[in-house]
């Protein structure tokens, strides 16, 4: 007799293989989430040149990749969606390997609502930001 826990398992884990970005937020396991956010740290280092970077900034990418602190690895991810647009790509390029349209409306719609109200001071920190915004795109 196979549990409601069992089927719900096997539900989440198609979830995850079908939307690489809701397997980065609920996938505490996974290795993924540190892939993307070290192909992240390479694309600023190399768009803005390591030599023009501030020290501080060097070293909080290298922070958030060699930690294990998954809100600060989400905070960045959410931040470089939104204002790095071409970050999109690690999702989408070639074969989307998340719902598009879901995808889509979260970056432009959503994202940037919950960016704004990080800016005017609504969270009470960065770790509520985080978890508003994980809740937002796993119950789109």
């Amino acid at each position: 007799m196979s549990s409601h826990y069992e089927q719900m398992t096997v539900v989440e884990h198609k979830r995850q293989s079908q939307d690489l970005f809701y397997h980065i937020l609920v996938n505490t396991e996974a290795s993924t989430l540190n892939d993307i956010c070290q192909k992240i740290k390479e694309h600023v280092t190399n768009t803005y040149g390591e030599d023009k970077m501030s020290r501080r900034l060097s070293l909080m990418l290298k922070k958030v990749v060699e930690n294990n602190d998954r809100v600060a690895k989400h905070a960045f991810i959410f931040f470089a969606l939104y204002y790095e647009p071409t970050i999109r790509q690690l999702f989408t390029k070639d074969t989307p390997r998340v719902p598009p349209e879901k995808f889509n409306y979260f970056v432009q719609k959503e994202l940037k609502a919950l960016l704004d109200k990080l800016a005017k001071g609504a969270f009470t920190s960065l770790r509520a930001f985080v978890e508003d915004t994980r809740w937002t795109y796993t119950t789109l």
